[in-house]
């Protein structure tokens, strides 16, 4: 008989598990779709600067190429991944230890995508809204364009 009881508890946790991994999923899917705009930029590491929170941090970048001029829009549910004014551009990611100054990216807003090429490696990762408390506040404290 106790392991009847087992057995039903385990079943219903683990429903537990997929309706909240499910409705997670839906929520980040909903909050990403505003990054659908086409914008697209490339260019050159200038700078990283690492919070203490998980390696979210900055890059600033030197744009070469971008598919708009300027891009500081406002989202409801945080903060959209990048800032783009004249030929410079902020990313807001999880910056990991391979990152340098004088990297190659391309981040693609469309695919939620960025391309990363240094001297030894060459990987993507992803981009989406920031919604992490601490990680909107270090962007507020540490943006280069939050100075003029």
């Amino acid at each position: 008989m106790k392991y009847v009881r087992f057995i039903v508890l385990l079943i219903v946790f683990i429903v537990i598990v997929v309706f909240i991994t499910k409705n997670g999923a839906k929520e980040y899917t909903e909050e990403n779709k505003v990054l659908r705009n086409g914008v697209v930029l490339e260019g050159t590491v200038s700078d990283i600067k690492r919070s203490d929170n998980h390696s979210f941090g900055i890059l600033t970048v030197d744009v070469l190429h971008s598919t708009v001029k300027e891009f500081s829009k406002k989202s409801k549910q945080g903060i959209y991944p990048y800032q783009i004014r004249d030929k410079k551009a902020e990313i807001y990611l999880p910056i990991y230890i391979e990152r340098e100054i004088g990297d190659r990216v391309q981040l693609v807003s469309d695919k939620q995508i960025i391309y990363y090429k240094g001297k030894n490696t060459k990987d993507e990762g992803e981009v989406y809204i920031i919604t992490n408390p601490s990680d909107v506040d270090f962007v507020k404290e540490n943006s280069i364009f939050n100075k003029h």
